[in-house]
């Protein structure tokens, strides 16, 4: 029972960016299945004499060719789906142009939509759980913006992974927020985005408590040139209070309108609002030690 507990779940191809990530986990499950399963075994199916051929690609030495692709999908038994986007991996990875590596992924975005079919009223709300999904939003209305997820983890700041900018992009696609034009350019599907006020969810408040870090780093990694940071301790009303909080609304939907106008757009920024109190609202402890001292100085 426990060997069987600790033998690994077979690799889904299709949550693959990276062909080599993919033949060293697809080799590792059947390596568990099977004592007898190695890389000599393996490639021997394929049809190779070298038993170093498989480790040889899997560790980055050497590429695939379309034929030895194809002849590691025969030999691996991948059904007609996962052979497509297994081949799609590996022209997406060996790319040699800009352009070629863009449409590769877009063939795997295209398989990936097709396979696991995602309707919005599911994942609207995965776009809070990374920071980096509304920026990515937001870039690829950048004019010198290129559907690459290499480009875009490094044109981020702080950058992320290549596999997270992917995902990203998959994602973006799939909910309908970004769209790709008849030039072949993307665009966002409408030029700002509003969450309800009334939504509660866990992956909002995570979004948040995610920018609110940024904002904290950007102190350090920013100039003060390149960001506006500022903050006051007051004492109001809670009426008054509730009119500010109205006031900040309002004036982010000027804020978003003035963005959705901004010609020649070509930075992205992040605008956090935090309000919040400094001092408990029911306050009994302290009026009781107050009374306290109070006696005491009249003994």
């Amino acid at each position: 029972m426990d060997k069987a507990r600790n033998v690994p779940a077979a690799p889904d191809i299709f949550l693959f960016y990276d062909y080599r990530a993919f033949l060293k986990a697809l080799f590792e499950f059947n390596k568990a299945q099977s004592r007898r399963f190695s890389h000599r075994y393996i490639v021997t199916r394929a049809g190779f004499k070298s038993p170093n051929v498989l480790k040889n690609v899997i560790d980055g030495k050497r590429n695939l060719t379309f034929a030895a692709a194809e002849a590691f999908a025969k030999a691996f038994k991948l059904d007609a789906n996962s052979k497509r986007y297994f081949l799609s991996l590996v022209q997406y990875n060996q790319a040699g142009t800009a352009t070629e590596k863009e449409k590769s992924f877009q063939e795997l975005i295209d398989m990936r939509d097709r396979e696991n079919p995602a309707r919005l009223g599911e994942r609207q709300y995965e776009v809070f759980s990374h920071w980096w999904h509304l920026a990515i939003r937001e870039i690829v209305s950048l004019p010198d913006f290129q559907f690459s997820p290499d480009w875009v983890a490094d044109a981020l700041s702080p950058s992320i992974t290549p596999d997270e900018a992917a995902d990203s992009l998959s994602l973006l696609k799939t909910l309908g927020l970004i769209a790709m034009q008849k030039d072949r350019s993307w665009t966002q599907v409408e030029k700002t985005m509003a969450t309800d006020a009334r939504v509660k969810s866990v992956m909002v408040s995570q979004f948040h408590r995610e920018m609110i870090r940024l904002g904290g780093e950007s102190l350090s990694r920013f100039s003060g040139k390149d960001r506006e940071i500022s903050g006051t301790t007051l004492r109001v009303s809670e009426p008054d209070m509730e009119k500010i909080k109205t006031w900040l609304r309002e004036f982010r939907m000027k804020i978003l309108g003035l963005a959705a106008q901004s010609a020649g757009a070509d930075q992205v920024y992040q605008l956090n609002f935090q309000l919040f109190p400094l001092v408990k609202a029911k306050r009994t402890g302290g009026a009781k030690h107050s009374e306290t001292r109070n006696a005491e100085g009249m003994r």
